[in-house]
């Protein structure tokens, strides 16, 4: 009987051993569980945050295009899981093409700018036009306008070169008409030109004493105008200078015949260099 008692309390002891095992074991888990769960809401947050600040950092990266925000995109991206880089490394690699673009273009329209050559002016255009993306359509409408107001002051200076050669040929044209006129005019008013000069100083020559086959004469050089340039172009003469060698050796000099102011024709004779005091004369033709 005494045996049997024994028996029922060492079961009843074990029932309550092991009742409190799995209480304790069971607290155990729980307890583990709960503190698993909170880690695990913590990395969580801590992972969302890291997302998160990608996210922005890409954004800022296409909104400001600076090296620095680029580059702290790039290392914000490769703090997150393989599996959640791809989309964010593919924008990336888009903003890098595009900005590539936009450099290349920049480049394009500031080579035109400097050398202004057709084949450049279209390279700059072809840039342009390729800038399809909408992200570079501000960027588009301004380049598009430089290449413009390049392309205009190009035209606008070869307009106003043209001009200015337009209106020198015109002037010179003019000056040369004027010129042959007045020198036709002074020809018609005096009888005097080249044609005739020799016949002058021959004339002269003889009215002083001189024998004209006993001079040699070069060909007559004409000088133009000889009056101040204030004088009315009508009342200006023009003269012709003629270098002479005497056969015999004896001398050489120059004649100069000038129609003077009053419409006549007057031969100086010159030794030398030298004025001949006995050597001028106004001779006319018949």
């Amino acid at each position: 009987m005494k045996a049997k008692m024994n028996k029922r309390v060492i079961v009843s002891i074990l029932v309550v051993i092991l009742i409190g095992v799995i209480s304790g074991g069971a607290y155990a888990y729980q307890a583990k569980s709960e503190h698993d769960k909170q880690v695990k809401l913590e990395r969580d947050k801590n992972y969302h945050k890291l997302s998160t600040n990608a996210d922005e950092a890409v954004e800022l990266a296409y909104n400001s295009r600076k090296n620095i925000d680029i580059e702290n995109a790039n290392k914000s991206i490769e703090k997150l899981i393989k599996s959640d880089q791809k989309d964010l490394k593919e924008k990336m690699g888009k903003l890098d093409k595009l900005l590539s673009e936009i450099n290349s273009t920049k480049v394009a329209i500031e080579k035109a700018g400097a050398s202004k050559i057709e084949a450049d002016l279209l390279s700059a255009q072809k840039s342009i036009d390729n800038l399809k993306d909408r992200y570079q359509e501000k960027d588009k409408v301004t380049f598009q306008k430089k290449l413009d107001d390049i392309k205009k002051a190009i035209a606008d200076e070869k307009a106003r070169a043209k001009a200015e050669q337009e209106t020198k040929i015109k002037a010179e044209q003019e000056a040369k008409v004027k010129a042959e006129q007045e020198i036709k005019s002074l020809e018609q008013a005096s009888g005097l030109n080249q044609n005739n000069v020799f016949d002058y100083i021959k004339k002269f020559l003889i009215m002083r004493g001189y024998n004209p086959d006993d001079y040699i004469l070069n060909n007559p050089i004409g000088n133009g105008p000889q009056a101040p340039t204030e004088t009315p172009a009508s009342d200006t003469p023009s003269s012709f200078d003629v270098k002479y060698q005497e056969k015999d050796g004896t001398g050489a000099g120059m004649f100069r015949i000038t129609k003077t102011l009053d419409s006549r024709v007057q031969v100086v004779k010159y030794v030398g260099s030298s004025f001949d005091t006995d050597g001028m004369d106004y001779v006319s033709l018949p």
